[in-house]
């Protein structure tokens, strides 16, 4: 032990005098000659951390643990919050001791009243009511280091979350939820975003896309193709997005809000739009088809032609589409004030054309429907300009040539005709469109009432007809159902009827090209040319989605001549539609009095799903006898509407010419306006054929719906002219006796002369009595 005394300048050894037992110490002697309190601290706090466990350490840590002993001077700091945000000061006296007595508290960074940052520490007073008295500062204590660390490390991850949270906050304020609605007849491969999805058609997908600061944008394309179909801007003002693709599907917002004991909704006609909140998607109508059905039920032409249109737009196969549409904007534009210019009043039409005319140029049917829609409007004129400009500016293409020529005199019908498409031939002579188009324009022709010719020209004009379309097939085999129809036509006419059923099965191989039009052309065609002539089982072609709907397959078979439905078939039907159309389709045939009865009746629903040519019969049939209930059938079938004028004409002329507005109309149409035509009352007041009715068998080789007809509607004249009787008027007070009464009731037998003026005029068979639905005679 050395015997040389330690310096205490600063006195510590006075304040603390428990440190003389741990000298000698050379660091605790070297810090308390300087007079440094805190280097005398700062000695104690490195050797307590070497110090083992023992009496020694715990007087260590005693005396660390005293920092009031080690105070230095110090001016008071300053301490200043509000709302506990700022630096205040923490700590208390210990419990028990008395007022005024030092102790130790720090300077304290406070937020909201929380210590965050410990500062100095120093010793105080208080005596209870007036502020702490600093007395000096004392040294740091040994964790204020490690709750700095603490601090930083918390402050560090608190910043790291929040920053987290803020940016998982904005993402998800970007995020949106989309549903993506695909009405249209074929898959489609709709790109929002980073988000891709093919979607089938009728059904939808849902997904979340991220909007960045550029807008949503939605492209749509067919798979695997790069043409656009659709591109459109989503709305950013909501977080639930609905793209309804070409706003082909039929959808509606339903709310949780109930108004008079029912959900509130409203329409979404629109292609892109937003779900509000509360409010729930309700798919009316998956489909493009039912949805313009609806649509056009509930009188809503407008929307019933934007769905058609839209898609008719974008695919080109889809004549149906077409009609629809075409159809609807004729209802909407026929809804116009009648004092409006035409103008105004067909702008609907004439757009719609328009866009058929400038959107499907290589497509021949297509055109044609725009050419029968601005003549329905009286400009014709207008669409054969348009086709000249066309032809001039393609001088080389054969199809604008025969655009040209369609909308050009003379029409189909005539022989001046015929020397038109020939000179066309000529010119395009390796065109298959141009030389099909020669071909009807031959057939057409020949079906025509204003040429005379022996049964030998006749024959050598049809017989000439199918050798032509014989050298046509061999190259270009039909690839339509148009061109179809016509070859079929020319076959039949020609009594080639193994060609006919031949030219039918080979299309009929594709299964893509089975669709409802074509079963029943083959069902027809194979019921005209016979089975021994049949080279196909239509039956065999009937998908199978259609095969398991009995209501589709009875008007299948009613059609196509196969069967009658029986009354217990249709009443099992769980359709009310469905049985109506069946009905009014077989009393057609059977009871044409009823059908006439119950067609005024039905509504759209009914009415727009009847085969043309039964509406075409029935119609005229009220025209006829003056119904002006007739106009609901007449607009009920496109093709009605466009040649409404024609045929009414037609059915109340006295002249058996058709004339060559008429023959440029179907073979069906024509054939129900002759039927109806033959109809007409005669003088005595009872309905008589006047004319010869073996012309329908020429006119409609494929004995359609109005060929079938003929006989149940001649049966009903006949029965006509049977209930009317002549009676010899009788002077007031005179009794018939005898030879009087005999000679008058033979005037009252009227069968001989019904036989004459009905049965014998139209060179078929007398009349049977009508059957009923199940087969059994009355």
């Amino acid at each position: 032990m050395s015997l040389t005394p330690v310096t205490d300048p600063s006195g510590l050894l006075e304040r603390a005098p428990r440190l003389t037992e741990l000298l000698p110490d050379a660091a605790l002697s070297e810090a308390l000659s300087r007079g440094d309190a805190w280097a005398v601290h700062a000695a104690l706090s490195r050797r307590l951390e070497q110090e083992p466990p023992g009496p020694t350490r715990q007087l260590l840590a005693a005396l660390v643990a005293d920092r009031g002993a080690f105070v230095i001077a110090a001016r008071p700091p300053a301490t200043s919050s509000v709302l506990g945000t700022g630096v205040r000061w923490k700590g208390t006296p210990p419990p028990g001791t008395a007022p005024g007595t030092p102790f130790v508290a720090e300077r304290t960074v406070t937020v909201l009243g929380v210590p965050v940052w410990p500062l100095e520490g120093y010793l105080v007073r208080s005596d209870g009511k007036a502020s702490l008295q600093v007395i000096g500062q004392v040294p740091p204590s040994p964790g204020r280091s490690r709750r700095r660390a603490t601090t930083l490390a918390s402050v560090a991850l608190g910043l790291c979350a929040v920053a987290g949270f803020g940016a998982m906050w904005l993402d998800a304020r970007s995020m949106r939820a989309v549903t993506v609605v695909n009405g249209l007849s074929r898959p489609v491969d709709v790109r929002i975003g980073d988000e891709h999805w093919v979607v089938a058609p009728g059904t939808q997908e849902q997904g979340r896309v991220k909007q960045g600061s550029d807008l949503l944008r939605a492209v749509t394309t067919w798979p695997g193709q790069t043409p656009v179909i659709e591109d459109v801007w989503l709305p950013a003002d909501g977080e639930r997005i609905l793209y309804n693709v070409k706003g082909a599907a039929m959808l509606e917002a339903v709310s949780s809000e109930e108004t008079y004991a029912r959900p509130r909704s409203r329409s979404l006609p629109e292609s892109a739009t937003v779900l509000q909140p509360g409010e729930q998607l309700s798919v009316q109508a998956a489909n493009w088809e039912a949805a313009t059905r609806a649509f056009a039920e509930a009188g809503r032409w407008e929307a019933a032609g934007r769905v058609a249109s839209a898609v008719a737009q974008v695919e080109p196969e889809n004549a149906l589409a077409r009609e629809m549409a075409a159809r609807a904007v004729l209802m909407l534009d026929s809804q116009a004030p009648a004092n409006l210019p035409d103008a105004l009043r067909w702008r609907n039409t004439r757009g719609y054309a328009a866009m058929l005319m400038h959107t499907w140029q290589e497509d021949p049917a297509a055109q044609s429907l725009a050419l029968a829609l601005m003549r329905h409007i009286g400009e014709g004129d207008t669409a054969r300009a348009r086709y000249s400009e066309h032809a001039q500016q393609h001088p080389g293409s054969p199809l604008a040539a025969l655009y040209l020529q369609r909308s050009s005199p003379p029409p189909l019908g005539t022989g001046e005709a015929v020397t038109a498409y020939q000179a066309l031939v000529e010119r395009f002579p390796n065109s298959p469109e141009v030389r099909r188009a020669w071909l009807e324009a031959r057939w057409r022709f020949e079906l025509g009432d204003t040429q005379d010719w022996s049964d030998i020209e006749r024959q050598d004009f049809v017989v000439e007809t199918s050798r032509l379309l014989k050298t046509l097939q061999e190259k270009h085999p039909p690839d339509t159902l148009e061109a179809l129809e016509l070859d079929v036509r020319i076959l039949l006419r020609a009594q080639l009827r193994d060609a006919a059923t031949t030219v039918v099965r080979r299309y009929g191989e594709d299964a893509r090209r089975r669709s409802w039009d074509f079963l029943v052309l083959a069902g027809r065609t194979a019921a005209a040319a016979g089975p021994e002539h049949t080279s196909y089982v239509m039956r065999d072609w009937i998908p199978a989605a259609l095969a398991r709907q009995p209501e589709r397959m009875a008007l299948l078979d009613l059609l196509t001549g196969q069967r009658l439905p029986r009354e217990e078939e249709l009443t099992a039907m769980t359709s009310a539609v469905d049985r109506a159309v069946l009905r009014l389709t077989r009393d057609t045939l059977l009871d044409p009095k009823r059908a006439l009865a119950q067609a005024v009746k039905e509504p759209e629903a009914v009415l727009s799903r009847l085969d043309p040519e039964v509406s075409a019969l029935l119609a005229l049939e009220l025209t006829r006898t003056g119904d002006a209930r007739a106009k609901n059938l007449f607009n009920a079938s496109l093709p009605l509407m466009l040649a409404r004028d024609l045929l009414r004409q037609h059915t109340v002329s006295t002249s058996r010419n058709a004339g060559p507005d008429l023959i440029r109309l179907s073979p069906g149409l024509r054939a129900a306006a002759t039927l109806v035509h033959a109809r007409r009352d005669a003088q005595e007041g009872y309905p008589v054929f006047t004319e010869r009715l073996d012309g329908l068998a020429r006119m409609d080789a494929q004995e359609g719906f109005a060929v079938r007809a003929a006989g149940p509607w001649m049966r009903r004249a006949f029965d006509a002219c049977m209930d009317t009787k002549g009676v010899l008027p009788t002077p007031p007070g005179m009794l018939l006796r005898g030879a009087v009464v005999e000679a008058q009731a033979r005037q009252e037998d009227r069968r001989p002369s019904c036989e004459a003026r009905i049965v014998a005029p139209t060179r078929l068979p007398l009349p049977r009595a009508i059957r009923n639905a199940n087969g059994a005679d009355p």
